[in-house]
């Protein structure tokens, strides 16, 4: 299990990244297919206006945190949600430019890339993450809404809102962190975008699972060896006060704003061959791979 009661609150990274008016973040921005940009105007426009839950005055009181949990997870699955677990609320978890809400609890959920599309490096997949992160916007403000009409305050946190995704995914028991810096679940393994909701409504905590996926990443090394940009270190580094597996953004970017957003480290990773959504498409990859050699020839792959 990871140790993160050292863990300080996140600094965001985006000072040379793609979310800031660089010319190369722009060049990357110009790149987007109009399906991406439209995805990405419904988000900006219509649903991150309405991610505050609107409170009832008219509580309905929890008696069982046990039950309330089951049925919140279970309504958020009825609206999209793919896995969902419940994280306690931890400032240290929280952005240092935003503010430390007064919520309890941190509804994390996952929701299911099209595992075909995202190998398949290119404009496409682009479009398909633009694609999830605007249906896990979607999924979080129905569940805001829903919680606030139970009389509790709720706020859904797209990707840059206040919360940091991945520590609330591995505290909700979502799954470990991989190699590769993202979130390896179980059940959807690496090819999957988190979503979350905070809120004060008294629910059941799920806290971190031991799946050995981070003992059996510690002896793979198949996304080191295809990252075209040598950016994923093979040993964990202490950073922001928890050891972990470290990615070396500053490599990571440039490459990352000519691929279409890039996503090959999650494309090989083998725990996509593990789930059911994805069983049988990572063996083409893996076959790929496994005929390519190297990331040079991956690459020349894909390119073709």
């Amino acid at each position: 299990m990871t140790d993160i009661s050292k863990a300080e609150r996140p600094r965001r990274r985006r000072t040379s990244g793609p979310a800031t008016a660089t010319p190369e973040a722009l060049n990357f921005q110009r790149q987007f297919s109009q399906g991406a940009r439209r995805y990405q105007w419904i988000q900006s426009e219509v649903l991150l206006p309405m991610r505050e839950g609107v409170v009832n005055p008219s509580r309905t009181e929890v008696e069982d945190p046990v039950a309330a949990a089951q049925h919140i997870k279970e309504f958020t699955k009825e609206i999209g949600a793919d896995a969902v677990g419940v994280a306690a609320y931890d400032p240290a978890f929280t952005f240092t430019d935003s503010e430390i809400l007064g919520h309890t609890r941190v509804i994390a959920y996952g929701v299911a890339m099209k595992y075909d599309i995202i190998a398949d490096i290119g404009p496409e997949s682009q479009e398909e993450v633009h694609r999830v992160y605007y249906k896990l916007l979607d999924i979080g403000v129905r569940l805001a809404q829903y919680i606030g009409s139970m009389g509790y305050q709720a706020r859904a946190h797209p990707n840059g809102g206040e919360l940091a995704h991945i520590p609330y995914g591995y505290l909700a028991g979502l799954g470990e962190l991989g190699k590769h810096g993202s979130l390896i679940s179980p059940v959807l393994g690496s090819s999957f975008r988190l979503g979350l909701v905070s809120t004060d409504l008294p629910l059941d905590v799920d806290g971190p699972q031991d799946y050995g996926i981070d003992d059996l990443c510690s002896h793979c090394n198949i996304c080191t060896r295809y990252c075209p940009a040598d950016a994923i270190s093979s040993k964990k580094q202490t950073v922001a006060g928890v050891t972990r597996w470290y990615i070396d953004t500053p490599a990571c970017f440039p490459v990352f704003q000519q691929l279409w957003g890039c996503k090959i480290c999650l494309a090989v990773c083998p725990f996509n061959g593990r789930n059911v959504l994805n069983k049988e498409s990572y063996k083409d990859i893996a076959k790929v791979m496994n005929k390519q050699k190297t990331k040079d020839g991956l690459l020349r792959y894909l390119a073709a």
